[in-house]
């Protein structure tokens, strides 16, 4: 397994594990599992179960985990250096019980820092099993991967997870713009689309659409939005590329 990183995606409704080569970044195989608990010993009750009876403790190159939550923000480096995480999350998202919760990844090839909640049941869990797991924010991983690809050309990316996505545009090899936005249906991915492009003044610009998932239900949700924007009026100016699962980012990014 000297070649293969353990990539994993978690949230508090699921976890999407798979065996990623690093060569190619190639799934060799995965495993999904729903998650319904209610307290931090039951969700690493849940995940024990889950990990042991997949076989998941093989002797990995790397681990990476990439935490799922829409309590994450992107400020510039220079806002983040004259301050710090704590303040920055209490400012956007209001207080939280416990400060260790908060956490921060540096994207020093964008010049800033995602600000982020995550649970200590999260981080007790997998550091426990995998000692040398690195963890990150989910979108912190996506621009990673994304910005060591061409950039250029003016690009709409979408990345699901369960219950909300992130919208960023780049072109000129920069992040133009980034939010995030709670989702359930196809319908409401190709509205906020739609909307994000026309308040940012794209919507005669000539596009490329990235579909980024974890799970089987959000590249089926993606296929959907695929199918409605045939019917609309982008549909001239946009070219959709193929969805990548978002599991593959990891080994390109630790």
């Amino acid at each position: 397994m000297s070649d293969t990183q353990l990539t994993i995606h978690i949230s508090r409704t699921s976890v999407h594990v798979a065996e990623v080569l690093r060569s190619n970044q190639e799934i060799i195989r995965s495993e999904s599992l729903e998650l319904h608990e209610s307290t931090p010993e039951q969700y690493k009750s849940k995940l024990g179960e889950f990990f042991t009876s997949n076989n998941f403790d093989k002797d990995y190159s790397e681990v990476s985990a990439a935490w799922s939550s829409s309590q994450n923000a992107l400020v510039p480096l220079r806002v983040y250096n004259d301050t710090d995480s704590k303040s920055i999350h209490k400012f956007i998202f209001g207080d939280v019980l416990d400060h260790k919760t908060i956490d921060f990844n540096r994207l020093m090839e964008l010049s800033m820092v995602s600000v982020f909640e995550i649970p200590d049941w999260v981080k007790s869990f997998f550091v426990i099993k995998y000692p040398r797991i690195t963890i990150k924010h989910e979108h912190a991983i996506t621009l990673r991967a994304v910005f060591q690809t061409s950039t250029f050309d003016p690009a709409i990316h979408i990345s699901l997870s369960d219950e909300y996505m992130n919208i960023f545009l780049v072109h000129h090899n920069e992040l133009k713009f980034s939010n995030t936005f709670e989702y359930q249906t196809a319908d409401d991915i190709l509205y906020y689309s739609m909307y994000v492009l026309d308040q940012q003044g794209w919507k005669d610009e000539k596009i490329k659409v990235f579909g980024y998932f974890a799970g089987e239900s959000h590249m089926k949700i993606l296929t959907e939005v695929e199918e409605k924007l045939k019917h609309v009026r982008l549909k001239e100016k946009t070219l959709v590329q193929p969805f990548s699962n978002s599991l593959k980012f990891q080994p390109l990014c630790v």
